[in-house]
Formats: C-alpha cells, structure tokens, sequence
C-alpha cells in the first residue's frame, strides 16, 4: 500500500500546489520492474562476460546489488509505502489517498471521512493524482 498525502483545505483547489516529480505517482509495470533488475543489462556484466566468464558467479552479489539499486532509484514506485521523489498535490475537497496496486483499491479522504474506491488500476491512479484537478477527476471519473 502506498500513500500519497494531499494538502486540503480551502484555497487548495485546483491542485494550487501541484509540483514535485510527477512520474512518481506512477506504478512500474511488471516490465520495467523486471527490466531494472535484470543483471545482464549492466555495464558490469558485460564486462566480466567478456573477460572472465567463470568469475560470473563469484560477482553475481554485487550485480544483484547494481540492479536493485538501480530499481531503487527509478522514480515510479513498486511495492513502496511512499512515493519515491517528492510530490505535491492539494485539493480543497479531497485529501490524502492510499492506494494499493494488487487490490486495485484506493482509499481517499473527502472532506474528513474516508471512502474506499475498487477498480481503480496504477494507470487510472496515476492520472488521478496527475490531473490538473484531482477533486474535478473524482467528481467525472470516479464519483459514478
């Protein structure tokens, strides 16, 4: 589960404080989750494959090491529990939201109580969180 916190209150409408990084409110697909991990796309591997091929296994900790760093260091979240750059969003109606990507549930606070949403998958989040207004989102897409 991962939290966004939204600043709310009057005067925050429209995502007034809207900055930060805003791929990081987007989920890694399972690919590129894949992708970064994988050790054969490191400059290291190729190194060592072209040099010793035998040593392989003898430097394969550290390689695992790169790619999780690397993973670590991509901006869209996987199974973090907050964002991994810093994101701003504010709304005058609605407030913080966690979200889970494997229940595809969002649970959002609107004006101090709280609502679960289903169905709602990574993208569809992510463009909630990134629309010029998220309260205007809610109120189209997922108000119903």
């Amino acid at each position: 589960m991962i939290h966004f916190d939204v600043m709310t209150g009057a005067g925050l409408g429209n995502n007034a404080l809207i900055g930060g990084v805003r791929e990081a409110v987007e989920r890694q697909t399972p690919y590129e989750h894949e992708a970064l991990l994988d050790v054969t796309t490191l400059p290291d591997y190729q190194r060592i494959m072209t040099t010793n091929p035998s040593a392989l296994a003898m430097f394969m900790p550290s390689l695992i090491a790169q790619a999780e760093l690397r993973e670590a260091e991509y901006p869209k979240y996987w199974d973090d529990s907050v964002p991994r750059r810093d994101v701003t969003q504010s709304s005058s109606f609605v407030g913080p939201m966690d979200y889970d990507p494997y229940s595809n549930m969002a649970t959002v606070q609107l004006n101090n109580r709280v609502y679960p949403y289903v169905g709602i998958d990574p993208v569809r989040m992510a463009e909630w969180l990134n629309y010029p207004s998220i309260g205007q989102y809610y109120n189209r897409f997922v108000k119903g």
